[in-house]
């Protein structure tokens, strides 16, 4: 292993301000718990997190220089996550029953849908790109990464990500016990549903 203790601790510290950091993708995790569940909340978390490390690889072995070559990509990448939160977020509004109402069991989503939700919604994030592919090799000496460097840095990033997404998860889905009637439900719908989509237009803006 090539990468110092010290050099650890720094990094996790910055990519801890990084992750619970509010921005929209914390607003999406808030919104979708709070429409979905904590289940929901959880997949676009772990979706999320499993595309950050993709780009953490990237800068890990030199493959920054795909994301300049290919910058389309990212473009597109970033227009997908943000139409599809805006779609749910639509969805949400303009739907006749509320989907987080207290006297009907909510169907939560697939989990896999979830899960491919965050990936495009990290893979197309600037801030992602940002850290990882410019700030992330003032780190470490990213020339002399070894598999076994990968794996250190991706377990202490794991707790750290999930942690916090998760926590935020935890905290709006407890949000839904609170509901009293339907037309409290169907507010929080309308609100829950107007997060995604400025968490949506906020990325397609950034």
């Amino acid at each position: 292993m090539t990468v110092e203790l010290h050099q650890l601790a720094l990094y996790a510290v910055a990519y801890f301000i990084m992750v619970a950091s509010p921005g929209p993708f914390v607003a999406a995790i808030v919104a979708r718990s709070a429409a979905f569940g904590f289940r929901t909340g959880a997949s676009l978390a772990l979706g999320a997190f499993l595309a950050e490390k993709l780009w953490m690889l990237a800068a890990m072995f030199g493959l920054a220089v795909l994301a300049a070559t290919y910058s389309d990509v990212l473009v597109v990448l970033k227009w997908a996550g943000a139409a599809w939160l805006v779609w749910l977020g639509l969805g949400l509004i303009f739907g006749k029953t509320g989907m987080i109402s207290p006297n009907a069991d909510v169907k939560p989503e697939p989990f896999w849908r979830g899960i491919l939700t965050g990936a495009f919604i990290n893979l197309g994030n600037p801030k992602d790109a940002l850290f990882f592919m410019v700030l992330f090799p003032g780190f470490f000496d990213v020339s002399a990464f070894t598999w076994m460097d990968a794996l250190v840095i991706i377990g202490i990033s794991a707790p750290i990500g999930l942690g916090c997404d998760f926590s935020y998860a935890y905290l709006a889905s407890k949000a839904r016990s609170l509901l009293t009637g339907n037309r409290l439900a169907r507010r929080i719908d309308q609100t829950t549903g107007g997060l995604l989509c400025g968490a949506g237009a906020a990325i397609a803006a950034t």
